[in-house]
């Protein structure tokens, strides 16, 4: 057994993952950067609906891989009596089970918590849906993008009254994910002390409106009629766009609007009433903002930096995604890793953002091919050969070859 290190905290944790998409498979990988031995269970066919989604190299994608490193892959069909028994005997050696299937589905299959909890009373078992376990919604289906629309992103993103808009990734599958993360591990800290493990239900839903509130719903969040209404804090971003490219930024103090009224050609604006204070320009930051999208004179990018830089206002350029690697500041932190895998070649990826005693970590490890571990994950439960050929010619399991 693996022993817990300062840099891998979840050495000797196993975790089962049964899940499509981002939230559970990211959050176990993310699990599994540090220490923990993740088995991913997928249907034999197709697998995780990640797998084919985006650019890839023999089958595997770089979405997938982005949320699947460092996994053993069990494909097997969950609605056989050799699915149910795989997962069951999984579980008594197991710490932690990730499902994101609707509500009642791993019920129906005979893999709720109740009973896999009784197999092994140590099992942290979390739930994840979309709009939660009860309500008028809670069995429809759930993707990323109607989660920002009833958690009120799309109306946070867009800036024209009445109009909804994406935010261009999927941060609530994200947010949920690192909400399961930390879930998980919390459960295990609990359980170190008490023996005894738990069931955890964790919505989409309500992880996002727990992420958007401190800031999104900062102006809504009193209710007395004595309270000093403020701008919400979707007011507060703009940026300064030149001919070559934009500027982010983030001025809160006088000497902050000092430098930039000038810097962006407005310098009679300095110590007017809308710009003389911060309680003035928190009150009315949506005009306070229009002379960022509408700076008079184009100095570029890389005087606008020198100029803020100075004065000690937050800011920094912004940075096209295909440029991403190159950025000097990302290479001086270690974020990124390039590596080879022999089913995807060269790739990169991030690497774990923990810095454990402050000292950056790797995973640069493949993803699995769907039904990669199969036959060995079987065979480490004692399952016989000839059942498992038997289970393969059924189509019930899937064993892929490197």
């Amino acid at each position: 057994m693996d022993t817990p290190s300062s840099s891998q905290p979840l050495a000797g944790i196993k975790v089962i993952e049964l899940s499509n998409m981002i939230t559970c498979s990211l959050a176990a990988m993310t699990m599994s950067s540090q220490g923990a031995q993740v088995i991913k269970v997928e249907p034999p066919i197709m697998g995780d609906k990640m797998r084919p989604l985006g650019t890839q190299k023999n089958g595997v994608s770089g979405f997938f891989h982005n949320c699947n490193r460092g996994k053993r892959s069990l494909a097997v069909d969950l609605k056989s009596n050799a699915g149910i028994k795989a997962v069951k005997e999984l579980v008594m050696q197991s710490d932690v089970l990730l499902h994101n299937y609707r509500p009642g589905v791993m019920d129906r299959l005979g893999l709720g918590s109740d009973v896999l909890r009784k197999l092994n009373p140590r099992l942290i078992y979390v739930a994840v849906s979309g709009f939660g376990t009860k309500g008028p919604m809670a069995d429809l289906p759930a993707f990323d993008h109607v989660i920002q629309g009833l958690a009120g992103f799309t109306d946070l993103q867009s800036s024209e009254e009445n109009s909804f808009d994406f935010i261009k990734t999927f941060i609530c599958d994200k947010v949920t994910a690192y909400t399961v993360g930390q879930a998980a591990t919390a459960a295990l800290l609990a359980r170190a002390s008490t023996n005894e493990g738990q069931h955890i239900d964790i919505s989409m839903l309500h992880a996002c409106l727990a992420f958007m509130w401190p800031d999104g719903m900062m102006h809504k969040t009193l209710k007395d009629e004595d309270r000093f209404k403020m701008s919400p804090g979707s007011d507060y971003f703009e940026t300064i766009n030149y001919k070559d490219g934009g500027v982010a930024v983030a001025p809160l103090s006088d000497e902050h609007w000092k430098a930039l009224l000038p810097m962006l050609g407005y310098p009679e604006l300095i110590n007017t009433p809308l710009y003389a204070s911060i309680a003035s320009r928190m009150t009315n930051m949506d005009q306070v903002m229009t002379v960022l999208r509408e700076p008079r004179n184009d100095i570029g990018v890389k005087k606008a930096m020198e100029i803020l830089i100075a004065a000690d206002v937050p800011c920094s350029p912004c940075t096209k995604r295909d440029d991403l690697e190159s950025v000097d500041q990302i290479k001086a932190i270690g974020a990124l890793e390039t590596y080879v895998t022999k089913t995807m070649g060269e790739l990169t990826v991030t690497t774990p953002p923990i810095l454990f005693e402050g000292k950056k970590t790797s995973q640069a490890q493949p993803s699995p091919l769907l039904g990669e571990h199969s036959k060995e994950i079987l065979q480490e439960l004692g399952w016989k050969q000839s059942f498992i050929d038997s289970l393969i010619e059924s189509g019930d399991l899937l064993v892929t070859k490197l």
